[in-house]
């Protein structure tokens, strides 16, 4: 005998329909725009494909197996790690600290305001071409500014030594994502609820107490965001690096994503330019699923212990 619906059930059924056509666009969309470049990426990364995106022979996981041969795509997956953990870490307690003093009431702080907001408002392509004149070894304002106050007098050529251009490309990198970075940290700040302030005074809290004990655990949800944001933006980072030194020297400036630029796009090997972009995609996936888990997981076992 076959059961019946329960009218849970039925009446769940009855919602779906009645919401299924409001629905069915955004699915479609969603479909169109993610899922089927994801599908077809997938096919590509397991088929050898020419520069005319004509599929000539499955080869299975041979792309993948050939990119974790390569030591310059090992060596671009640890650069990458470095790039990104140094930029996201160096960002967001430089943009903390922005952000708590630009909270704060003082003269001018619209002017500061707008002012940090300049290299966000400026192509990040057309600040780095600024960056590459800075930094030119005859010409350039940066050598210039080290032999004025004594720090070196040598004739640095920045971008031709990957230990001068690797560091100089993060510090490019920090500098484009303060600005986004606290701005999203203001917006959180203000969002805290002043009346925890209040109490805390009472309660005998002064400064680096209150910033541990309240502004932290209530910025908390955003600051997560902030962060995952910030990761997966550096993470695919391309302009800075490939107009600074397009990966070079010999490679060795290269991240993920300029390795997979050059093999889709100068070695016209685009199934395994195909497996690098599943490879990117696999990682910040990962580290999405594992940073939202634990950053709930720390907001939820807050809430337990004010609830006791």
């Amino acid at each position: 005998m076959s059961s019946l619906p329960t009218p849970t059930t039925s009446r769940r059924l009855a919602e779906l329909r009645g919401v299924a056509p409001f629905l069915a666009p955004a699915v479609v969309l969603v479909g169109m725009f993610m899922f089927y470049p994801i599908g077809m990426s997938v096919w590509m990364a397991l088929n050898k494909v020419d520069q005319f995106g004509h599929f000539s022979k499955f080869v299975g996981v041979g792309n993948f197996t050939s990119l974790f041969s390569d030591g310059d795509f090992r060596s671009s997956i640890y650069r990458t790690i470095i790039w990104t953990a140094a930029v996201v870490v160096v960002t967001t307690l430089i943009s903390l600290f922005l952000a708590v003093v630009l909270i704060r009431r003082f003269r001018f702080r619209a002017v500061a305001r707008s002012l940090l907001l300049l290299p966000w408002a400026t192509s990040l392509v057309i600040s780095t071409l600024l960056w590459q004149w800075i930094a030119n070894p005859d010409f350039g304002a940066l050598n210039h500014l080290l032999s004025s106050i004594g720090i070196s007098h040598d004739r640095i050529d920045w971008l031709a030594e990957p230990s001068h251009s690797f560091p100089l490309m993060i510090g490019i990198a920090i500098w484009a994502s303060i600005p986004p970075t606290t701005l999203m940290l203001v917006a959180g700040l203000q969002g805290i609820d002043a009346s925890l302030y209040e109490a805390g005074a009472l309660d005998g809290a002064k400064g680096w107490h209150t910033f541990i004990d309240i502004t932290v655990p209530q910025l908390r949800p955003v600051l997560a965001v902030t962060i995952l944001l910030n990761v997966i933006f550096v993470f695919n980072s391309f302009p800075i690096i490939w107009v600074l030194t397009q990966g070079g020297p010999a490679g060795q400036t290269d991240t993920l994503v300029t390795y997979l630029y050059k093999q889709g796009f100068q070695l016209y090997q685009m199934g395994s330019a195909a497996a690098v972009a599943i490879v990117i995609f696999a990682i910040l996936l990962v580290f999405s699923i594992v940073h939202t888990r634990l950053s709930w997981r720390g907001v939820l076992q807050e809430k337990d212990e004010r609830l006791w």
